[in-house]
């Protein structure tokens, strides 16, 4: 059986070694030792793991330069001494100092993917990799072949000089320089863990200290509305994840009002488990505290549909009105593999920190808070918004909580420990059983709103190589046949209890794996 992947990185660790010839190749493992970082190191996507032992057929392949307030935190200086020989000092320090821009290392990473295998790298000679130019050249039935389109993750990839926007001409011709080469691209994800200065961001990240993380401003500033206006016109279609919740919802009125017929993309996601009214209602909403840099919130995790599961309540999941635009516009949803956006981490009574920018946060929580969207939207389209200062601060960054730095320390002792975590048949199937659960809330909010069955726009976007902690049933591209096995298994289960669903779980599964994201592709292009 063959797989489609909807977001994925396997050129992401070829970047941090200088780019000298000797940087790793796209086709290699990581092997970390004695599992150390293992279960993040080992969320890989490497060319051998797709198309040599993954029988792949298909990705949306994710260009991506690491931005700077990424770049500089510790997580990676640490991981430069445990593991030597994969990340460089100087060149993480090369790339967040500006030495080379994001230009750079966004063409530096396409010739990492689009060199060939090295005779070291053992790649049977039949196996191939396509980028396609034309959709007439993609074949579904060719096992041998890994057919590639691409996709870019931040609008901060196509930033001029010094990794700023001197002039928004500069990007967008950065951006067409690309489209121009002729391949074939599927979409942007405008945002992502850094303020830019396109939108405001959703908060993302646990694993790195907060200041250079934090959302700015409100919603989509008119630099955002360019590059999303000449990408749709160019057939790039916009992903929005990582988009903040504020940002999404001008977003899905823009789209409905100039851009109907176009789907939209959903790449690599979780389900919050919960409306959008979730900020009015004060269902939720546990200590919100403002401070200097924003409000800080925290949150339960929300009971999922299956006993013992739950969902990721941060507003970088997504909630059931997000699910419902994305469906009505006939796009396409990339359920990720990390386990902690499907609810898998931590404890049920564990508090999740979220964060947001006082603009983003007071509308939210307004009792006009619909009226105040529709507001900020006829802003928006006139463009005369104000979005306030979204630049990344990397002078005097946000000053950190003692708790939060406490919280980064405790999961970095986690994932440091020296020990080999192997799979527990226990975990292995309550992963099964998180990744069913997204399933069936999908279903649901469908049945909830009298809307056609979602099995036709759901797939996996893994999100493999991008520095996640992975499901213990998918860990990595070569587990798509036993971990597609075992979710027909627990489907079927769990199916007994949902009669208004008539597809079978096999069908589900198949579409899920393979067929929805080759037949949305196939349709697009």
């Amino acid at each position: 059986m063959a797989f489609f992947d909807l977001h994925c990185h396997p050129g992401l660790k070829t970047l941090f070694l200088p780019q000298d010839g000797n940087q790793l190749s796209v086709w290699r493992d990581i092997s970390p030792p004695d599992h150390v970082i293992g279960d993040i190191l080992e969320s890989q996507c490497s060319f051998k793991q797709i198309i040599q032992e993954g029988e792949v057929n298909l990705v949306c392949l994710t260009l991506y330069p690491p931005e700077i307030g990424i770049l500089d935190q510790f997580l990676l200086k640490i991981g430069s001494i445990v593991f030597q020989g994969l990340i460089d000092r100087n060149r993480l320090e090369e790339m967040a100092t500006l030495t080379v821009s994001y230009q750079e290392v966004f063409f530096q990473e396409f010739a990492n993917i689009t060199a060939g295998p090295g005779i070291e790298d053992q790649i049977d000679p039949a196996k191939k990799i396509k980028f396609l130019q034309r959709w007439a050249d993609y074949d579904a039935k060719d096992a041998d072949t890994l057919h590639v389109v691409f996709n870019f993750e931040g609008g901060h990839a196509f930033y001029d000089l010094k990794n700023k926007i001197k002039n928004i001409e500069n990007v967008i011709r950065n951006f067409n320089a690309f489209i121009d080469k002729g391949y074939k691209v599927l979409y942007l994800t405008p945002a992502h863990l850094t303020p830019n200065e396109f939108m405001t961001h959703a908060y993302g990240n646990k694993l790195l200290s907060k200041g250079p993380l934090l959302p700015k401003g409100i919603g989509i500033t008119a630099y955002g509305k360019r590059l999303m206006v000449n990408a749709l016109k160019k057939n790039v279609l916009i992903d929005v994840k990582h988009m903040s919740l504020v940002s999404r919802r001008i977003f899905y009125k823009y789209r409905k009002q100039n851009f109907p017929d176009l789907p939209i993309i959903a790449s690599h996601i979780g389900l919050a488990g919960e409306s959008w009214t979730v900020f009015t209602s004060n269902r939720g909403i546990i200590n919100p505290r403002k401070k200097s840099y924003g409000y800080k919130v925290a949150w339960l995790k929300n009971r999922g549909e299956l006993e013992g599961t739950y969902f990721f309540p941060l507003s970088i999941n997504f909630y059931n009105e997000d699910i419902r635009e994305i469906l009505e516009s006939n796009g396409l949803i990339g359920i990720s593999m990390d386990v902690r956006i499907l609810g898998g981490k931590g404890n049920p009574s564990d508090l999740h920190k979220d964060f947001y920018s006082h603009e983003e946060y007071e509308l939210l929580t307004s009792a006009r808070a619909n009226e105040k969207i529709e507001e900020l939207f006829e802003h928006f389209d006139a463009g005369d918004i104000d979005n306030g200062n979204l630049m990344l601060k990397t002078i005097n960054p946000e000053p950190q909580e003692i708790d939060d730095l406490r919280a980064v320390d405790e999961e970095l002792t986690e994932i440091f420990s020296t020990y080999k975590k192997e799979v527990n048949a226990i975990e292995y199937k309550h992963h099964i059983r998180l990744v069913v659960n997204q399933l069936i809330r999908i279903w649901q909010i469908t049945d909830w709103e009298g809307m056609s069955h979602p099995w036709d726009n759901i797939c996996i976007g893994s999100d493999f190589d991008g520095l996640i902690e992975t499901l213990q049933c998918c860990r990595n591209s070569t587990a798509f046949a036993s971990f597609a096995q075992a979710l027909k298994v627990e489907l079927a289960s769990v199916l007994l209890a949902y009669p208004k669903i008539e597809h079978s779980a096999a069908e589900i599964i198949d579409k899920f794996m393979f067929k929805n994201g080759s037949a949305f592709l196939e349709k697009w292009f």
